[in-house]
């Protein structure tokens, strides 16, 4: 790889801005990518898209020169590994609970001495133009574990997933952690006991050395989390873009 890797960027200080795909297209991916967002990620927990449309999105993606980065379902860790060979750049793992969650998640990643994660990258070692020595000197530090808190179980115990070997980011899923904050009355991020949470996740991660990471519903959204320290960002999906888009042309063409 000749351009900086999603670590190194993060590393550097950058705030990186990812749009969030949940329709399986290729071309889908392609399109977004072009559009200049620093990363998109693949929703195979709640989105469309299996294993083949996530295969040839992720290529889509690096060969335009942005990060791909998969979410998979709730604990799949064979899918793990297999994103991690499609040469996707991040992982985010959904309802990481616990200090021994964030453990196996790590562990299913990363290769010895970090992990146990089996050997096969073969699409990785083509997009990322790396023979087998190189891709696995460098691979723990090109994959980013991305563990999703949004729970209450999981505040209480972020210091022990902070502290996890092998964990280089805290996802923060503010919309569940509306519906775990509340028992269940509310879905709404913007809520104060939500953004008190998100505060506590930014703190500890500055604590522990983590990248703090965060899904944001919309734009506004998307700018307070910046400004509270959140360092990558994703701004909305593809269907809230597709509606936005559509209902505004349809405005737009009636007035």
């Amino acid at each position: 790889m000749t351009a900086p890797s999603f670590k190194q960027r993060l590393s550097a200080g950058e705030t990186l801005y990812s749009a969030w795909m949940s329709i399986p297209s290729a071309l889908h991916a392609e399109s977004l990518a072009g559009d200049g967002w620093d990363a998109i990620v693949l929703d195979m927990q709640h989105g469309l898209i299996a294993y083949d449309d996530m295969m040839a999105s992720v290529g889509a993606i690096n060969k335009a020169g942005t990060i791909p980065i998969v979410r998979v379902p709730v604990a799949d860790d064979g899918l793990l590994g297999r994103a991690a060979d499609t040469g996707a750049e991040g992982i985010i793992c959904p309802m990481i609970n616990s200090g021994q969650d964030a453990s196996w998640f790590a562990r299913s990643i990363k290769y010895p001495p970090d992990g146990q994660r089996s050997w096969a990258p073969k699409r990785a070692l083509a997009l990322m133009g790396m023979d087998n020595a190189t891709y696995l000197a460098q691979a723990n530090d090109l994959l980013v574990s991305m563990a999703m808190v949004e729970t209450n179980v999981a505040l209480k115990n972020i210091d022990a997933i902070c502290s996890t070997p092998g964990i280089d980011m805290i996802f923060a899923g503010p919309n569940d952690l509306s519906v775990n904050l509340t028992d269940g009355k509310f879905v709404d991020p913007t809520r104060p006991e939500v953004m008190k949470a998100l505060e506590l996740m930014v703190r500890k991660c500055a604590a522990h050395g983590k990248f703090a990471g965060a899904y944001a519903n919309n734009v506004e959204i998307a700018r307070i989390y910046r400004d509270m320290g959140f360092q990558f960002i994703n701004v909305a999906n593809d269907q809230a873009f597709l509606e936005a888009g559509s209902r505004g042309a349809l405005a737009t063409v009636k007035s």
